[in-house]
């Protein structure tokens, strides 16, 4: 059920996403404190939670917002390269999402450490991904026109997948599975290979 309109109410919340998008931005999860926020808010600590839950909503809340900024940055990556082949453009695409867990680390390590509980009106991870999952599945569309557009779309998620875990991997000193000096060409022999495989498409 809608809520009714509250001017006031939308204003503070907007407002407190803001510094907390900011917050989560420079330092991550840890970084985000009710003190903080009231206070740069100007605001009491209990009207916090007349807007939100807690501040695990608050960070849901900001992951959503990631999660249309890192989009959007892969699809910047990707513009103007319609006529180049397929595979070059998903590994474009693979290499700007490395990009964006490097230059917003923090951001990047909230989203997927916190993740995106669905409500009501708002999806959870799965559906969230949906625009990113695009990205992958339009050259994948190419390089295997007879798939379903369904088809498409899983071997999308499964290709995103993959090289979700190679960065995460590849960022992660304390594990050493792939330098991080060869993490690019990793990332550009596996989605060569994978989208090779012509019973994988």
């Amino acid at each position: 059920m809608a809520r009714n309109p509250n001017p006031k109410r939308d204003a503070l919340r907007a407002r407190l996403l803001d510094i907390a998008e900011a917050e989560i931005a420079r330092g991550g999860i840890v970084a985000l404190r009710a003190r903080d926020l009231a206070q740069e808010a100007g605001c009491a600590l209990g009207a916090i939670y007349t807007v939100f839950g807690d501040l695990g909503d608050i960070a849901v809340e900001v992951n959503r917002r990631t999660m249309v900024h890192m989009t959007a940055q892969m699809a910047r990556a990707v513009e103007g390269l319609a006529e180049e082949a397929p595979t070059d453009v998903l590994i474009t695409l693979s290499h700007a999402y490395l990009a964006y867990a490097e230059t917003e680390a923090p951001r990047w390590s909230t989203l997927f450490s916190i993740g995106l509980s669905p409500g009501e009106d708002t999806p959870g991870f799965h559906d969230a991904m949906a625009p990113l999952i695009a990205l992958y599945a339009g050259p994948l569309a190419r390089l295997s026109p007879v798939n379903t557009d369904r088809t498409n779309i899983e071997n999308a998620r499964i290709l995103f997948a993959t090289v979700h875990g190679l960065v995460a991997l590849g960022r992660e000193p304390r594990l050493s599975v792939i330098d991080r000096r060869e993490l690019d060409r990793a990332i550009a022999r596996v989605v060569a290979v994978l989208t090779d495989r012509k019973e994988l498409l």
